[in-house]
């Protein structure tokens, strides 16, 4: 029985060779062929741009896998359930919302960058959108995690702000007061393949393509009006307020006509709180809200005073009261905005209505 036993070998523990790190398959034919089908949602954003041959001729692509566009997927939903909790998403929409030079940030035809020629500081390169500000580096990892050899992780990296401060074994430290440039750990690197391209699959964490988003810069502008109407005890009346289309267009950078239509997608519709939070829930008809005594967002009942509700065709709040819930004498201030994304740019515009019950 000893013998026997001892000269059976486990086959995790059969020594089959130093890996290969080359694939008999093109670039596009290993990420469509993965055994764990890992990148089967990337192979048709790529066949969607038509980007087939660009990723077999790249020298270098960093590899998002379908965890990653999944969580893009799930961002920009969300974005939709904001306005609508019953709201669908599906994959052609999502492409809708991809621009193909975002997907070219990880094809690279400046080299091949793995873990063979990565340095532990950043090494600058160059990717095919033209969009500057990327580099890659190799960091050490503390002995003794899962092995006592000298263990380094590849890293994909966007600098935001000044670089951050490498030291010699590749660990990043962020100078106070500056933005901590983005980081992507490579689950697996070097793989090559038959058409010479070197692909790093980026870890599942990674969010595809709004990683990349700088923080958005935020543009705001506030526009009073002061509203007056007599109390009413027994209906909803109130006063209309008409802003100006063209003003507000030229806020956006937009034509007016263009404006309806964006509203509820690119243009979002809020709320402002008395703390000044967005609140994205209608209470009222379309793009309306109830309001408290305080300014506040509540739903309709005995503690609102008024509402206002946005004719979108019309560039018209429809400002009224609840019936027999104000008083004359009393004055309110009720808040609604409009944002607008455009790039990396959000205008936003906030309504601010000085109410008086006569």
């Amino acid at each position: 029985m000893l013998c026997l036993y001892s000269c059976k070998k486990e086959s995790y523990l059969t020594d089959e060779g130093v890996h290969e790190a080359r694939v008999n398959l093109t670039t596009y034919d290993y990420l469509a062929q993965h055994p764990a089908g890992l990148f089967d949602t990337l192979i048709i954003v790529i066949d969607h741009f038509g980007l087939k041959d660009e990723i077999n001729n790249a020298s270098t692509f960093f590899a998002p896998t379908n965890y990653s566009i999944k969580r893009f997927y799930n961002r920009k939903w969300a974005e939709l359930l904001i306005r609508d909790e019953n709201a669908t998403y599906s994959l052609a929409q999502m492409l809708e919302a991809v621009n193909v030079d975002s997907l070219r940030t990880y094809i690279y035809n400046d080299g091949n960058h793995g873990p063979t020629t990565a340095n532990t500081q950043y090494t600058p390169i160059a990717n095919a959108s033209g969009i500057p500000g990327f580099s890659y580096h190799r960091q050490l990892q503390p002995p003794g995690q899962w092995s006592f050899q000298p263990i380094y992780y590849l890293y994909y990296v966007q600098i935001r702000g000044e670089q951050d401060q490498v030291n010699s074994d590749g660990v990043v430290t962020t100078p106070e007061g500056d933005e901590t440039d983005l980081r992507i750990r490579c689950q697996t690197s070097g793989i090559i393949t038959s058409t010479g391209t070197v692909i790093n699959v980026l870890a599942n964490s990674h969010n595809f393509i709004a990683d990349f988003y700088p923080p958005l810069s935020v543009q705001n502008s506030t526009w009073n009006y002061d509203v007056a109407f007599p109390f009413d005890a027994a209906n909803y009346s109130g006063a209309s307020v008409s802003i100006d289309q063209n003003e507000l267009a030229t806020a956006f950078g937009l034509e007016a006509s263009e404006i309806p239509d964006l509203l509820g997608n690119t243009i979002k519709f809020y709320a402002v709180e008395s703390n000044g939070e967005l609140n994205a829930t209608t209470t009222a008809n379309g793009y309306g809200h109830w309001f408290d005594a305080n300014g506040n967002v509540i739903n309709w009942g005995a503690d609102a005073r008024l509402f206002c509700e946005y004719d979108e065709a019309n560039f018209t709040f429809n400002i009224g009261q609840f019936p027999g819930q104000t008083a004359a004498g009393n004055e309110y201030t009720i808040k609604q905005a409009m944002a607008y994304e455009a790039g990396f740019e959000m205008i936003r515009v906030t309504f601010v209505f000085n109410i008086t019950i006569e």
